[in-house]
């Protein structure tokens, strides 16, 4: 829901989204749309048990977008061994190659697929360590360095790679991301028969730069309370983001616009909205 209410102390900003771009474009494209996606999940995951979520009629239905997006969870986890437990580049390989095998199984011909880099989640510490979290909102004596340690030392943080007070650990998951993000670079060359595949760089780096560009505070777009993922503006500039790589870059994916929007709209209406 868009909450454009100054006075609402949980929701901020408005609603954006791929699919809602997409029904704008094309009334035709109403509720075609699946997210199947599991906060916390890496490669791993999406072959062991998310990728089998994913439903479409390989004769019957039309093509799919298929956006693959892990952002950081390969590098993510809350054990003390981080580096560790981290996803290795080759087990990256295996696994979204795997992937991208059951994607040519199951999708309808003239699909497509992008598989989305890992972000660099350095920006949280550096943009929230000195700002006072919720927790510590009453005597302001509690900030978000505070906050993370305090998860660290429970071993239940999200990110300890990222959420952490050590420098050089922060700096090592991202050099880790980055040999994931690599691997998949060097996976999107390759062809399948049912979709087409491409690379497309983190957009939250993209969104991040824009916004500080702006001469705004980065910590405007991230959740409060965890500290970790993108808020409510955040993901919408995400959306506006990867819409307009799309138009820029890869146009054939979101199609032309439908010149009898308008009449489908007088005759069926909203149908209830776009979601």
């Amino acid at each position: 829901m868009n909450a454009t209410d100054p006075l609402d102390k949980v929701l901020h900003g408005k609603t954006d989204s791929i699919y809602f771009r997409l029904w704008q474009r094309n009334r035709c494209n109403f509720k075609d749309y699946q997210n199947i996606a599991v906060n916390g999940a890496a490669a791993e995951g999406m072959v062991k048990h998310i990728q089998q979520s994913l439903y479409r009629n390989k004769t019957g239905d039309y093509p799919l977008i298929v956006i693959y997006a892990l952002v950081g969870n390969d590098v993510c986890n809350g054990h003390p061994d981080t580096i560790d437990h981290m996803t290795k580049p080759e087990d990256m390989r295996k696994y979204a190659l795997q992937t991208l095998d059951f994607l040519d199984s199951v999708l309808p011909s003239g699909s497509y697929v992008f598989l989305t880099g890992l972000a660099d989640g350095r920006v949280l510490y550096n943009s929230l360590h000195d700002r006072v979290h919720p927790i510590g909102a009453l005597r302001n004596d509690v900030t978000y360095a505070h906050f993370y340690d305090y998860f660290n030392c429970l071993e239940i943080s999200p990110c300890t790679g990222w959420m952490n007070t050590n420098e050089t650990l922060r700096d090592l998951t991202t050099q880790r991301a980055n040999e994931l993000s690599d691997v998949l670079v060097d996976i999107s060359n390759n062809t399948y028969k049912n979709f087409k595949l491409w690379y497309n760089t983190n957009p939250i780096n993209t969104v991040i730069q824009e916004w500080t560009a702006k001469g705004l505070p980065t910590w405007q777009l991230l959740e409060p309370v965890d500290g970790f993922h993108a808020n409510q503006i955040g993901n919408a500039e995400v959306a506006r983001v990867v819409w307009e790589q799309m138009e820029n870059q890869w146009p054939e994916v979101i199609g032309k616009v439908n010149p009898f929007n308008d009449k489908i709209e007088d005759i069926f209406g909203d149908q209830g909205g776009y979601r």
